[in-house]
């Protein structure tokens, strides 16, 4: 169902609420202030003034001081989650419990337990319980996929990619901390992981990882080999330490396609043939990317689905595994009550 077609007259707009008013959570409500059939109604952080900032820079109704009294706030039908992910899993699991449906930023959670432990409570709840991987609802995938599937490149042969940046010399940062789950791979590897499983469209049966842990203990440098079913590969190197291309290319037989810089972003794609473009696809968001998301969410909400079949709870689940599997071959490990699922 569109979403332009989703509300009718008699129907009130979905009531959005914010955990964790940072610079993602600025994005998001740009995209859902131009996205029909929904609003910001209330923001929560642990700072009552800047709830309040960010309600009023948004225009939602209400700002709360702590995160319980937007749980329980009966007008709130949504929460989109943009704490740091070391936290994603107590604030996720509050919500489900209240009956709240639930969009949560990537990754998911810091362990594939705490993934599974949210799955069935969205079921047991009733509950939209969705994953923000922004790439997987963005039309440019889809036409990737589509090139990939009829056959455009010839049979698929392995995908690479390249996401970092240089974050590690700064202090007291989500990604260098890791009290807050830091690191390259839960924050930025999960692109790859998440993406190539869904163009390969299966989860990896062998995984080969090396990384880098630096003095603040979180992984600086990790490179990952992934063994696909049909022995079809994808690889992908993520880094805090260093500056990368961060592109991302797909190999088949017949040719390739290339998604250049950020590839996550969704931007544009390039299809080669014997070494020639012979298609640039550019894919310019409406609003910023963000609004792709959140429609599906309110799509989900309104006909009764759990998530999106382009970010399925089995996928979510299984981009965790990998993330589990390549953190216990390199040796990052999180402090016991991030990794909890008390």
């Amino acid at each position: 169902m569109k979403m332009e077609q989703m509300m009718s007259n008699e129907h009130e707009s979905i009531r959005w609420g914010i955990i964790g008013p940072g610079g993602i959570a600025h994005q998001f409500s740009q995209a859902l202030a131009q996205t029909q059939g929904g609003e910001l109604y209330a923001v929560a952080s642990r700072n009552k003034a800047r709830a309040e900032d960010f309600a009023q820079q948004y225009a939602a109704e209400i700002s709360y001081g702590n995160y319980q009294e937007i749980v329980s706030d009966p007008s709130v039908d949504v929460i989109y989650i943009a704490t740091p992910h070391s936290h994603h899993f107590q604030h996720a699991k509050a919500c489900l419990d209240a009956g709240k449906h639930v969009l949560m930023e990537k990754p998911l959670t810091v362990t594939a337990q705490q993934t599974q432990t949210l799955v069935a409570l969205s079921k047991e709840k009733g509950c939209v319980f969705q994953e923000a991987l922004w790439s997987r609802y963005m039309p440019c995938f889809a036409k990737v996929k589509t090139w990939i599937d009829s056959g455009e490149i010839g049979e698929l042969q392995y995908i690479t990619s390249q996401i970092g940046f240089a974050f590690s010399h700064l202090r007291n940062h989500r990604l260098t901390l890791p009290e807050l789950a830091g690191g390259a791979i839960l924050d930025l590897g999960v692109y790859s992981t998440s993406i190539s499983q869904y163009l390969i469209g299966s989860h990896p049966t062998k995984v080969q990882a090396m990384g880098m842990i630096n003095k603040d203990g979180v992984d600086q440098n990790t490179l990952v080999n992934l063994r696909h079913p049909g022995n079809i590969h994808s690889q992908f190197t993520c880094t805090i330490g260093a500056q990368c291309s961060n592109a991302m290319t797909i190999h088949g037989k017949k040719g390739y396609i290339l998604l250049p810089h950020c590839f996550w972003n969704g931007n544009s794609a390039s299809l080669y043939k014997d070494e020639r473009c012979v298609a640039t696809e550019n894919f310019p968001h409406p609003i910023n990317g963000f609004e792709y998301q959140i429609a599906s969410t309110m799509e989900s909400i309104v006909d009764g689905r759990l998530c999106d079949p382009r970010m399925s709870h089995e996928d979510s689940i299984g981009v965790m595994k990998t993330l589990d599997e390549i953190r216990q071959q390199i040796g990052l490990a999180f402090p016991d009550n991030i990794e909890s699922c008390d």
